[in-house]
């Protein structure tokens, strides 16, 4: 059995358990002052993802969302984990949220999976190649679609953040910018789903402005040769630990969100 083999098998359980229409709430935890449930799929999920790790990257330090470890991250060989991005998605029976696990060496990411199960896709970042698996058609390979590019941000879809409360002074105020401009915008409740629809070619940009490390550090595989993953204040090269960043495949994208004064950081004036 591979590591493709291994991650098509839990997709494949989470999809089963998604479709079968029952979802239990585990328990929940309070994130600036909001509730927010964790399932049994969560913790189902990171117990398979941490028999993955133990197998195929032994090594690794073991870094994960539910177990609440992802703010002591170094600079060591480690997993970065998020065993169901769109929790409350799944909860409520809504298709977009996925699983992703990403592998990093120095603050670089080597190695990156984003798992969509309710889109039949595995996405894979390995050797500097992309990769998209179907999880339901014994693991066939299919060729990545080149991602959309648009000179003018009134042609451009722009997904966003969902968790206003996170930092209320810079996110509505940048989301009533970004309406007013851009072609129309997409708040899906899960950042590792945006990602993947950015490398799909189906999303021109994410952006997130108090964001963890568990949800945004796919982009810095995905789109390490097709794309930017930008700090949203300055517009230089994101660092793994930014909490204020856009992905994008578009080089210009940010010029354009400066422009508009999304670039602003409104706790500074």
């Amino acid at each position: 059995m591979t590591i493709i083999d291994s991650f098509t098998r839990l997709l494949q359980e989470l999809r089963d358990s998604f479709d079968s229409g029952v979802y239990h709430a585990s328990k929940s935890k309070t994130v600036c002052g909001h509730k927010e449930l964790v399932t049994e799929a969560d913790l189902y999920s990171q117990s398979v993802l941490i028999e993955i790790a133990e197998k195929y990257h032994p090594d690794c330090k073991i870094i994960s969302e539910e177990l609440d470890n992802y703010k002591s991250i170094d600079n060591t060989f480690s997993i970065i984990m998020d065993p169901l991005d769109g929790t409350h998605n799944y909860y409520f029976g809504l298709p977009m949220w996925g699983v992703s696990y990403s592998v990093i060496s120095n603050d670089e990411v080597i190695e990156s999976y984003i798992g969509l199960p309710m889109l039949d896709c595995l996405l894979v970042y390995k050797n500097c190649e992309i990769k998209k698996y179907s999880i339901l058609g014994n693991n066939k390979c299919i060729e990545v679609q080149p991602a959309q590019t648009s000179d003018n941000i009134s042609a451009q879809m722009i997904a966003y953040d969902n968790q206003f409360y996170k930092d209320p002074a810079n996110t509505l105020p940048h989301y009533q910018l970004l309406i007013d401009y851009v072609f129309t915008t997409r708040i899906s409740g899960s950042s590792v789903f945006d990602i993947a629809m950015i490398v799909l070619g189906k999303l021109n940009a994410r952006i997130w402005h108090d964001v963890e490390i568990y949800d945004v550090i796919p982009a810095f595989g995905f789109l390490k040769n097709s794309g930017f993953v930008l700090n949203l204040y300055s517009g230089k090269n994101a660092k793994i630990r930014d909490r204020a960043v856009v992905a994008t495949t578009d080089k210009n994208l940010y010029k354009q969100l400066d422009k508009l004064g999304i670039t602003q950081d409104l706790r500074l004036t």
